[in-house]
This record gives structure tokens, C-alpha cells and sequence, in this order.
């Protein structure tokens, strides 16, 4: 009985002890299926699912005209994993004829491998599906996207390049990389064996989204002109480098930007943006300018210069030379002859302040605020740390450095008719599917000169190149205006002015209705031929030349052009400057972006024009009268000698006075006189001139345009 009563109860014991268990593995499963639950589930999808990188195409880059100048391209790398090829002979022998590369070589190359490592970069697609398709044991193969670049070099510095990831890293397709780049997205894979992701239905997925494409300001057929000639001339020259910019004056678009010689990838820069030098002789258009639209010197107006080479003293102390050696000229033969002499009296008659204001109206010494990389403002002090001699220097190109984008802004400044414009690469903006989200528009900074002084302007420098020292830029039956500039380097080890030099030209055609404006740079060409007017020069002629050639010329109908309108300028509301002393009411002047023209002498202005309230073009200027003035309301007739004809006939309509013009050119004579009270019977009559220098090219022009159109 007893023996029974223990096995029984050894049998509840045992029961539970059983139940025991089972209660505990029940709370263990309950355990991980509610509160472990997650933590498995993670743990499951991390070691089953994957998620992939969904890589975004990206987007193309256009010229002006829509076509590709940049996109991708799909090609294949290739990589070894070296633990797991038990032969690399037979694996090279399947791969080599693919490739295209000696069989042996490749053996070698994988023999010498260790680990994980890249054999090849950038293979054809063709090659590369090839070698996905055999699956060989250690062999990686996978797509990515190469940039191929349609002009080769031509257009490399300004277009700029990408990484080995397809990311920007210079010109523009780093500026825009936000743009281009697109957005990664990413796809869940589950794994099926050792080496299979698949793709179940429903997967979760969050897709890449493709760059947008830029439209560009740039023209293929340009750039590419402008890198033949330039690198033409560099090789032919044996000169260090050579740099172009050409632009639209009339919206500012950069229409092409070349560098020479081609600098590796890391090292290329875009040197029309990047890069600032003294301009020489090319700056003299600015004090020229200065000096008209102050009115203090007529273009026939004659300065003293030297003869046999000898220097004169400009201030006490300041020696300058001409090359010319003339005994003088007069203010238009001193552009077309390029007198240093002359141009250096001309600043310190307008007076350091004067030449400052206009130097940074133009944008010299401020960067443009074009959207690129690395842009730079040029060098120029403030008047404060100016020397005695800066004026004459700085007007003659030296003392000061610039960079050709800022040149050649100013210079289309001159072809429109006086309005500095901002500048712009970039059109437009598009979605993938062509959707403009960004559209950019010619933007007019302010105003710089009237368009009376710009004529002139503009006479002059077509004077330089139909006999002046640009004639190798002289086209037959286009006029050209231009300028040359020829500007000693510094010797760094000398600290002076040594025997290298910077050839240049600007300028624009046609000069009639400019279509385009270009400034041509070559760097140290060989000294027998270190002229701008002899290197520089002859790469715009052919540029020029080539646009002609062209079906549908940018330049347009050379034997009858339309006169465009300058750029409208947003207008600002005069100040009142009545009873402010001088200096205060330039700076309130400046302060509406307005320039001060003062007539007479006293200590506060006492009346102006136009009046306060009225519209002024930002950048114009406001008469201010500091003494009891003749006529400060217009009620007799102005003094109009020495004025462009457009500019006499514009003052005449101020007034209101009817005007008879004989002649075209600059006023010679007036009928009725200065200071005859208004109005006067009859009108006005104006006899007009053209000086005899521009009278001559004109005719040689016309003679030769005339020959042209001879059957």
C-alpha cells in the first residue's frame, strides 16, 4: 500500500513538473511572440530584405538652341574579388576577347590583385552586358552612369565635369549640381540564396527622381570657332595660354567662353572668369567715355603728346611715352592711335573721383554676380590709396586689373547704347518630362553713358580698326569697332614691369547693330609679335568670319540691319536737391543710384534738372546748378558745338524747338546762337560734320561693301 501511495505520488510529482515545462515554454512563446516580437522582426528583415540604391539620372545640359552638350551615358566597371578565383588564366581567357585587351596582360593584372579591387572603369555597354551574362565566380560587374560631354574639350572649362560618382565637382555642373544631381530614391529586395535579390509585389519603394536639365546661354557652333582660332593662334605663336569671351550686349548672355591650352581635371579652371589682369590699352575706352559724357573735351578737341619717343610729365614726377611719337592729337585720333600721352591728360582732367565712379559703374573691381564658381572681382583701391600718378595710369590700363568677363560687360555697355547689363549662363530650368520651372530674363543693371556718348563711342573705335591699330580685325563690308591693348606683365622676381606681355582685343560687331561682343586675350606670345593688334586682333576677325559663313548668322543681314532699343533701365524718382551743399547732395544722389553733374560754383545746389519727382533711369545723371545759371530751365537756346548730331536734335526737343540739319556727324555751327531767348521764329538750324578720320574709313568701308555686292 505504502509502495503504491509513493509511485503515485511520484506520478503527480513528475505531471507537474511536465506542466511546469510546458507552462514555461507557453509563456516563452507568448514572450516572443508579443513582447520580442519587433525586435525578431527587425532582425528577420535584416537579414532578408535589402534595400537597394535607385541611382537618378541626370540631367542634360543644352546649348541656346536645345542642343546636348552634356548627358549621361550608361556604361559597366568591373571589379575583382580575388579570394574567390581559383584561375585567373581562365578567367582572363573569357574575359579578354570581350574586352578587347591581350589575355595574358589581363592574367597578370588579376594574378597581381589582392582582395576586393577595381579592374575596370567605363565599359562599353555592350561589353559590359556581355560579361553580366556569364556570371564568373569572383567577377562584379554593374551599370553606372559615365558623362559624356558632345563638344570633347571645347566647352570643358566653362561646363565643368563630375566625379566618379556622377557629382559635380567644377564649372557648372557644380554650381547646379541641386539641380542636375536629382534625387537617390531606394527599393526593398528580399534575398533568394547566396547572390539573388528579388523583388516581391508590393514591395516597398521609394523612387530616384531624375535631374533637371539647363538650358544654357552658350551656342555650340560659337564655342567651338572661338576654341579653333584661339588654339590656333596659342600653338601657332608658341604663346603660354589663350582666352576668349564673347557675350550678347543687348540680354548679356555669355554665348561662349574658351580656354587654351586644356589643363588636366583638378587643375582646369575658366580663366575669362577666374583670372584678372591689367588690360592695357583696352581700358582707354572707359576714360574716353568719362570724359564725353562729362563734356570735357570735344572729339576734335587737340592735345600736345611727344616726339622721337620721349616721354612727357603728365603731373611732377609722372613721365608717360607714346609708341607713335606724335608731336599730339586730337581726342578722336588719340583713341584710333592709342596715345597713352593723351588718354593720361584726358583722366587727370576728369579727376581721380570722376574715374573711380565711372570705373565702378562699369563693375570693375565688384564681382559680376554671374552664378559660377570661383568668380573674380579684379583689383581696384579705393581713391583713398590711390597715388599721385594712379589717374593717368589707371587710364591707361595700368594699376588696375580686370577679368575679360568684366571687359567685355563694359564693352557691351558701349554697343547698346549705354546700359550695363547683368550676366547669364542659364536660360531655363526643365523637368524631365520638359516642364520649365526656372526661366531666366535679361536683367539691365543701370545706366553708364547716354546714348549720345556711346555714338561717339563707337565712332571711334571703328576708327581703330579701319586705320587705327586694330586694321587685322578689319572685315570688308562690316564695320568693326574695337579696341587694342598691349600690357606689360609684372616680373614677380623684379618686382616691375617686365619683358612678357598680354595681347588683347575688344570689341563688337557689327557696329552698326551689334549682335555680339567679344574680348580676346593671348598671354605672352613670342616678343617679335607681342601687339594686340597683331595676335589678338586677327582671332575676333576670324570669329566674325565664321558667323558670317553660317546659314543663320547670330550677326544677322550685314547689308541691312535694324536698329534695336537699348535695354530699359528701371527708372528711379529724382531727389530733391535744392539748398543740400555739394557733397551731401551726391550722396543722396548715390544713395537712389544716381550720378551728380554740377555747373557753376557755390556752396549749395540751387536748382536741377530734371526736377525733383521726375523719372530718372537708375545710373543717369542729374544736373545740379550751384550758381545762378543762364538758363537752368531750358528758356534760351544751348550751346550745341562739338555734340553728337542725335544728342543736339534730343536737347532741341527738349525745348521744344523745331531743327534743320545739313550734314550729318558732330555740330559745327548753330543758327540761332547760344543764350538767344526762346522761342525763335523758324527753328533751329544745325550744320553737321563727320571728323575727317571717320569720314575716311567710312568711305573705304562703303568702297568695299559696294566691290562685294558687284556682280
Amino acid at each position: 500500500m505504502a509502495h503504491r501511495e509513493m509511485r503515485k505520488s511520484r506520478v503527480l510529482v513528475a505531471a507537474a513538473g511536465l506542466l511546469f515545462l510546458l507552462v514555461c515554454v507557453w509563456l516563452r512563446v507568448a514572450f516572443l511572440q508579443t513582447v520580442m516580437h519587433p525586435h525578431y522582426m527587425a532582425r528577420a528583415a535584416e537579414r532578408q530584405e535589402s534595400r537597394v540604391k535607385l541611382n537618378p539620372r541626370r540631367g542634360d545640359l543644352l546649348d541656346r538652341q536645345g542642343r546636348v552638350l552634356a548627358h549621361d551615358l550608361q556604361t559597366f566597371e568591373i571589379a575583382i574579388y580575388r579570394p574567390q578565383i581559383k584561375s585567373a588564366s581562365s578567367v582572363a581567357a573569357k574575359m579578354a576577347p570581350i574586352l578587347g585587351v591581350d589575355r595574358r596582360k589581363l592574367a597578370r593584372r588579376i594574378e597581381g590583385m589582392r582582395g576586393y579591387a577595381w579592374l575596370e572603369h567605363d565599359v562599353a555597354p555592350e561589353a559590359g552586358r556581355k560579361l553580366q551574362a556569364l556570371r564568373l565566380e569572383g567577377v562584379v560587374v554593374q551599370p553606372r552612369a559615365s558623362r559624356d560631354y558632345r563638344l570633347g574639350p571645347a566647352a570643358f572649362e566653362i561646363l565643368g565635369r563630375t566625379d566618379r560618382d556622377n557629382v559635380g565637382v567644377d564649372g557648372i555642373e557644380y554650381q547646379y549640381e541641386s539641380d542636375l544631381g536629382g534625387r537617390s530614391g531606394w527599393v526593398t529586395m528580399i534575398r533568394a540564396g547566396e547572390r539573388r535579390l528579388i523583388k516581391l509585389p508590393g514591395a516597398e519603394t521609394h523612387p530616384a527622381r531624375d535631374g533637371s536639365s539647363l538650358q544654357l546661354t552658350i551656342d555650340a557652333d560659337l564655342q567651338s570657332i572661338v576654341e579653333h582660332h584661339l588654339a590656333s593662334v596659342v600653338d601657332s605663336l608658341g604663346a603660354t595660354r589663350g582666352f576668349a569671351i564673347f557675350l550678347d550686349p543687348w540680354t548679356g548672355e555669355i554665348l561662349a567662353a574658351a580656354c587654351v591650352p586644356h589643363l588636366p581635371a583638378g587643375r582646369a579652371k575658366n580663366w575669362t572668369f577666374t583670372d584678372q589682369y591689367e588690360p592695357g590699352s583696352t581700358f582707354k575706352v572707359v576714360v574716353a567715355g568719362a570724359v564725353l559724357e562729362e563734356n570735357l573735351a570735344r572729339p576734335d578737341e587737340y592735345f600736345a603728346a611727344s616726339t622721337h619717343g620721349a616721354k612727357a610729365e603728365l603731373l611732377p614726377g609722372v613721365f608717360i611715352g607714346d609708341a607713335h611719337g606724335l608731336p599730339g592729337y586730337t581726342f578722336f585720333g588719340a583713341i584710333q592711335k592709342s596715345s597713352n600721352i593723351v588718354c593720361g591728360k584726358l583722366g587727370i582732367r576728369l579727376g581721380a573721383e570722376r574715374l573711380y565712379r565711372y570705373c565702378t559703374s562699369l563693375g570693375f573691381g565688384s564681382l559680376t554676380g554671374i552664378e559660377y564658381p570661383g568668380e573674380t572681382g579684379g583689383k581696384l583701391r579705393p581713391v583713398a590709396n590711390w597715388q599721385p600718378r594712379s589717374t593717368p595710369t589707371i587710364s591707361i590700363g595700368q594699376e588696375i586689373a580686370v577679368t575679360p568677363l568684366q571687359l567685355a560687360l563694359a564693352y557691351a555697355a558701349i554697343a547698346n547704347g549705354g546700359v550695363l547689363m547683368e550676366p547669364r549662363l542659364v536660360r531655363e530650368v526643365r523637368t524631365p518630362e520638359g516642364k520649365v520651372v526656372r526661366r531666366t530674363s535679361p536683367q539691365p543693371v543701370h545706366r553708364v553713358f547716354s546714348e549720345g556718348t556711346t555714338m561717339t563711342l563707337r565712332d571711334m573705335m571703328c576708327a581703330v580698326v579701319d586705320s587705327g591699330t586694330a586694321t587685322a580685325a578689319r572685315i570688308p563690308g562690316m564695320r568693326i569697332a574695337g579696341k587694342t591693348g598691349t600690357a606689360q606683365k609684372v616680373d614677380p622676381a623684379l618686382k616691375r614691369y617686365g619683358s612678357k606681355y598680354m595681347a588683347s582685343f575688344a570689341g563688337f560687331a557689327p557696329a552698326e547693330n551689334p549682335r555680339i561682343v567679344g574680348v580676346v586675350v593671348i598671354d605672352e606670345p613670342p616678343s617679335r609679335l607681342h601687339y594686340g593688334g597683331q595676335v589678338a586682333a586677327p582671332v575676333f576677325r576670324e570669329v566674325v568670319l565664321d558667323l558670317m559663313r553660317q546659314p543663320n548668322s547670330m550677326l544677322g543681314s550685314t547689308a541691312r540691319s535694324i536698329a534695336m532699343r537699348p535695354p530699359e533701365v528701371p527708372a528711379v524718382t529724382a531727389p530733391d536737391l535744392r539748398l543740400m551743399p555739394r557733397r551731401e547732395a551726391e550722396r543722396r544722389l548715390a544713395d537712389f543710384g544716381l550720378h551728380a553733374r554740377f555747373e557753376g560754383s557755390g556752396p549749395r545746389v540751387l536748382s536741377q534738372s530734371p526736377a525733383a519727382g521726375l523719372p530718372v533711369e537708375r545710373g543717369g545723371s542729374v544736373v545740379a546748378w550751384l550758381s545762378p545759371p543762364q538758363d537752368s530751365v531750358g528758356r534760351s537756346m544751348p550751346n550745341l558745338s562739338g555734340l553728337p548730331m542725335r544728342e543736339a536734335l534730343r536737347r532741341l526737343s527738349q525745348r521744344q524747338v523745331q531743327s534743320r540739319v545739313s550734314g550729318s556727324g558732330f555740330v559745327v555751327r548753330q543758327e540761332p546762337a547760344p543764350g538767344t531767348p526762346l522761342p525763335v521764329a523758324g527753328g533751329c538750324r544745325l550744320w553737321c560734320e563727320v571728323p575727317e578720320s571717320v569720314a575716311r574709313n567710312r568711305t573705304g568701308v562703303n568702297a568695299a561693301s559696294a566691290s562685294m555686292n558687284r556682280p
